[in-house]
C-alpha cells in the first residue's frame, strides 16, 4: 500500500527483523548441517555462523526493501488473477509470494557465496548445488514471516509516523 518515505524506512527495518534473524538461523543450520562438522563443534559454528548471516541478512533486506519495488510487483502479481486487497488472505497470499521470492533470491545469492565459498572455502563448483539446497526451507521460513510479520510491521510503521492506510 502506498506509504510515506519515512513510513516505508520503518516499515522496512521492522520487517528485516524476524527475517534476518530466522533465514540466517534456517541457512546456516542447513548449510552446517551438509558440511559434516562434528557433533561438538556444531553449535559453536552455528552461533558464529548466526552471528555473521543476522547482520549480513539486515543489510541485503535494507537495500532490497528500499531499493526493489517488490510490494509494486506483489501488487501487480496478485491484479493478475483479478485479486485486489479486499480479497484479504488471497491477496496477502499472492503478494507475499512475490515479496519473498524477492527477498529470499537476495539473501541467498549473496549469503550462499559468503558462506560457502568465501568463508568455508569451497569451491564455486560447490555454490550452486548450496545455493539449490537451501533455497526453499528458506523461502517457506520467509514466506511465513512476509505473510505474518510483513502486515504487522507495516501497521506499527504508520502508527509510528502517523501515516494512515488508504483506504479500499
Amino acid at each position: 500500500m502506498p506509504m510515506q518515505p519515512k513510513t516505508r524506512l520503518v516499515n522496512v527495518l521492522l520487517t528485516n527483523i524476524p527475517m534476518a534473524i530466522c533465514m540466517s538461523f534456517v541457512a546456516s543450520w542447513i548449510g552446517l548441517s551438509r558440511a559434516g562438522i562434528p557433533q561438538e563443534a556444531f553449535m559453536p559454528a552455528l552461533m558464529r555462523s548466526v552471528s555473521i548471516n543476522i547482520p549480513l541478512s539486515y543489510v541485503i533486506s535494507f537495500f532490497v526493501g528500499m531499493l526493489v519495488p517488490a510490494p509494486k510487483w506483489g501488487m501487480s502479481f496478485a491484479g493478475r488473477f483479478g485479486v485486489t486487497p479486499r480479497d484479504g488472505i488471497k491477496f496477502g497470499l499472492l503478494m507475499s509470494a512475490v515479496i519473498n521470492t524477492v527477498y529470499v533470491i537476495a539473501n541467498s545469492v549473496i549469503l550462499t557465496y559468503v558462506n560457502a565459498v568465501v568463508l568455508g572455502g569451497a569451491p564455486m563448483a560447490a555454490y550452486l548445488p548450496a545455493l539449490l539446497g537451501g533455497f526453499v526451507p528458506c523461502w517457506l521460513v520467509g514466506f511465513a514471516i512476509a505473510f505474518f510479520w510483513a502486515p504487522r510491521a507495516e501497521k506499527i510503521a504508520r502508527n509510528v509516523c502517523n501515516d494512515s492506510a488508504p483506504r479500499m
